[in-house]
């Protein structure tokens, strides 16, 4: 019995490593056929951020994220400025490495990480990914 424990956990550490999901595999080919589909640019919604808006319009080629623009953040105090200025060349970085919309939320800049990150989804879900 621990022996065979021992086995599923084995194999299930050596799956993870290798970054295989055996029953996420027929979902995520079909995903990817979706998302090669997928090319231009496509503009999120505007989201609130407490201090202002945040509007981001994402450049996509062969359903990969190539590109982000931030079209609108808060900007209209030297703080607001300031924090965005540290915050959102983060958040594009990450997403454009990382070709995802999951990204850490930047501490001291949560409100403007989250508008972010709901305009995101929604220009991607504009783009039918």
């Amino acid at each position: 019995m621990k022996s065979r424990i021992r086995r599923r956990i084995a194999a299930a550490a050596a799956a993870s490593a290798l970054g295989l999901a055996v029953s996420a595999s027929a979902s995520a080919q079909a995903r990817t056929v979706n998302v090669s589909a997928a090319s231009g640019t496509f503009t999120g919604s505007r989201q609130y951020a407490y201090y202002g808006y945040v509007k981001v319009q994402v450049v996509l080629a062969s359903g990969a994220v190539s590109g982000i623009r931030i079209m609108e953040y808060p900007n209209d105090n030297g703080r607001s400025h300031y924090i965005n200025s540290v915050a959102l060349p983060y958040l594009v970085q990450e997403t454009v490495g990382g070709s995802t919309w999951k990204v850490d939320l930047v501490s001291g800049a949560t409100f403007t990480s989250m508008a972010y990150v709901k305009s995101l989804q929604a220009a991607l879900k504009q783009a039918g990914l």
